[in-house]
């Protein structure tokens, strides 16, 4: 078994006290009441455990009051803590295992403190992944996936920049798209054919509804990128090297590889606007009569084919050696489709799988994770002249002068779709007939909820699934860039499900949680694999009982309407009072009406403590619950607001949610991590024995 070890970037150095921290009460870093021995004590349990030792924490009083009852609950009639006493809580009620032994005879709550809190896997609500196997078929694992990667906003008139690209493959997504068009000023883009909705993409817009009026938005264009020199030939094992352009080989160490914080995320105040450092040449001249990337047959903005793809060069392998595919979505035509052959094999050089392994026939198997580290994968759809002629002569028969099929794509463009090549789904017996192992269908949500609700389908859809490749794009009425629950798909054996990443929503935070902490690459949980060969109703569930209580909270980010008052928000008679939402997300039942969104009382400032005594959120008796594939989701909200009231959020898959009492890292609107910014919280969970469906 090949595994990836994920490490953790070092923390950055700490800043000067700034305003904040002088309002929180910070314990003291170096000083626990018994010299250096509880520090010691912390450095050895996290190297005991893999190095997880946390960065310093600040605690606020709201939090800290919670820290001190445990202590003396712990401690009982003793002035100090035992050290048998500190090693029942963290073995008994946080689920903690310890290499090194506690070394101290006593702690006083200054050292019970410093060595709990300074310990991920004592401290945090979120269990890390250690280890990837890597040693499995493609198909295998579920892949972070974007969709209309080049958009910075909606999907009709948002601008499309080459940093979004550097954005999302940063945060560890693994499959880009790129919609390519003919350059507006060549000779050939008047006879490029319109999209049709036969296409496998299918945008879901009538022809006459949206202004095609993208080339006149030539002014946006960022200044093409010049071509960076190749850097020197480096191991995987330093991944703070140079970013080179010739890959390393596979069976180097990945000891050192980063993992990618789940904060991170695409926002548009992040991505340079393109449009102020548009070129001062002509617009003949912008493109060098090459391919572009945009949102066809809308006000989208136009970028270069050229500048996408020396993004994708600079940021796809930093610190993530898992490979990328990359979605082409292609309306340009064949000499178009030859720029972007050569473009690609240009910029993406030493990177671009352009021909098969020789040990791996592309016919008759897939490559495994660990073949392709470094390594760019296309997928693109392979369309004969014959197709073409069809599909334009149903359109004639439907008398719509306006479908068009796209050019068919040219074979040196096909060629490079080896291991990853699109496939036209036409119906339910696509499932049963297509096997190439490389084939990908692609299909919009609402085709595969269709497929999904039927029951004498969805045994065949999950068989496929096992072994063979499905993408799931948001359908086209998501105009906002909204996105779908992409927990739904995986459920059923969908490797990628693209999102918008574009916008904050719940369908995002789940995607998040998926994906936190792992280079975009998650092994399917059993029953999904592809060397499982159980029955749809086999696959294991459990029933669960889950409590919640939420204790206090330090930092929630105050609306931006307010301003801060000694620690309160105030706008007009108006006091700022948060809550928090909890919302369970697992398999919807069939007529099941269980309440699984519950929620705090209302609490003041933006430290709020809901006092030892808080109500528990209870969710008992859910049952069919796949751990590994369902979430639970924490929203701080503002009461005192009727419209966009959140404030900060965290998503956690329920398999790595850990019990007792636990650290949350809120994030803000944007993915974003907030320094300071956490929920204090007790987790009790309990699975109980599988559940029979029928």
């Amino acid at each position: 078994m090949f595994c990836i070890r994920f490490g953790r970037e070092e923390p950055p150095k700490k800043k000067g006290k700034g305003n904040f921290i002088r309002r929180m009460t910070t314990l003291r870093r170096g000083a626990p009441s018994q010299g250096r021995s509880a520090m010691l004590q912390a450095a050895l349990m996290g190297a005991g455990m893999g190095g997880n030792v946390r960065p310093h924490f600040t605690c606020h009083d709201s939090i800290k009051r919670h820290i001190l009852y445990v202590y003396n609950i712990q401690r009982g009639s003793d002035k100090t803590l035992k050290k048998e006493k500190f090693e029942a809580f963290l073995k008994g009620t946080q689920g903690a295992f310890w290499i090194e032994p506690l070394t101290q005879e006593s702690y006083s709550f200054q050292d019970f403190f410093w060595v709990w809190s300074q310990n991920e896997f004592a401290w945090s609500a979120v269990r890390r992944h250690e280890e990837l196997d890597t040693s499995k078929p493609i198909s295998n694992y579920f892949i972070s996936s974007s969709h209309n990667t080049y958009l910075d906003g909606n999907q009709l008139s948002s601008n499309s920049t080459a940093d979004a690209y550097r954005e999302v493959l940063r945060s560890g997504c693994r499959c880009i798209e790129i919609d390519v068009w003919n350059n507006p000023n060549s000779r050939s883009s008047s006879r490029t054919p319109s999209k049709t909705p036969q296409m496998e993409h299918r945008r879901q817009f009538s022809s006459n509804s949206i202004p095609r009026i993208a080339a006149e938005r030539l002014d946006a264009l960022m200044s093409r990128h010049s071509r960076s020199p190749s850097a020197p030939q480096s191991a995987f094992s330093s991944l703070e090297s140079k970013h080179s352009r010739s890959p390393s080989a596979a069976q180097t160490t990945f000891s050192t590889l980063e993992t990618r914080e789940s904060s991170t995320t695409l926002d548009p105040k992040d991505i340079t606007g393109s449009r102020s450092r548009a070129s001062s040449r002509s617009k003949e001249d912008k493109f060098n009569g090459e391919p572009v990337v945009h949102h066809h047959g809308t006000m989208t903005s136009i970028i270069s084919f050229r500048e996408v793809c020396i993004a994708v060069r600079e940021s796809a392998f930093q610190k993530n050696h898992l490979p990328i595919i990359v979605s082409l979505e292609v309306g340009a035509d064949k000499e178009h489709q030859e720029m972007m052959v050569q473009i690609m094999k240009e910029e993406w050089d030493g990177y671009l799988l352009d021909k098969p392994f020789d040990h791996i026939d592309q016919h008759t198997q897939q490559p495994k994770l660990n073949e392709l580290f470094d390594k760019i994968l296309i997928k693109v759809k392979r369309i004969s002249d014959k197709q073409v002629e069809d599909e334009i002569e149903r359109g004639r028969k439907l008398g719509i002068s306006s479908i068009r099929a796209k050019p068919p794509i040219t074979k040196p463009l096909a060629d490079l779709a080896i291991y990853t090549h699109s496939e036209h789904f036409n119906d339910h017996q696509s499932l049963l007939t297509t096997r190439t192992p490389s084939h990908i269908f692609s299909l919009s949500e609402d085709c595969f909820h269709a497929l999904a609700h039927d029951a004498a389908k969805i045994r065949t859809l999950l068989e496929h699934n096992r072994d063979f490749f499905m993408r799931i794009y948001p359908k086209g009425l998501r105009v906002d860039s909204s996105n779908p629950d992409p927990s739904f798909h995986w459920r059923r054996g969908v490797q990628m499900v693209a999102m918008n990443w574009q916008r904050t929503d719940e369908g995002m935070m789940i995607n998040d949680a998926m994906f936190a902490n792992t280079h975009g690459w998650v092994l399917k949980p059993p029953g999904l694999l592809s060397d499982d060969k159980v029955d749809v109703e086999d696959i294991p569930r459990r029933t669960l009982d889950l409590r919640i209580t939420v204790l206090a909270g330090q930092a929630i980010p105050l609306p931006k309407d307010r301003r801060q008052l000694g620690g309160v928000g105030v706008m007009g008679d108006r006091k700022f009072r948060p809550m928090v939402k909890v919302e369970l997300h697992v398999e919807k039942q069939k007529g099941g009406n269980q309440d699984l969104v519950k929620e705090t009382v209302v609490a003041e400032t933006d430290n709020p403590d809901w006092g030892y005594d808080s109500k528990a959120l209870e969710f008992f008796e859910v049952k069919d619950v796949i751990e590994g594939l369902s979430f639970v989701r924490f929203k701080v909200e503002d009461s005192s607001s009727m419209r966009d009231n959140l404030l900060a959020w965290a998503c956690i898959r329920l398999d790595r949610l850990q019990t007792g009492y636990r650290c949350i890292d809120l994030l803000s609107k944007t993915r974003r991590k907030t320094e300071h910014s956490k929920l204090l919280v007790k987790v009790e969970k309990v699975f109980r024995a599988e559940t029979p469906r029928l």
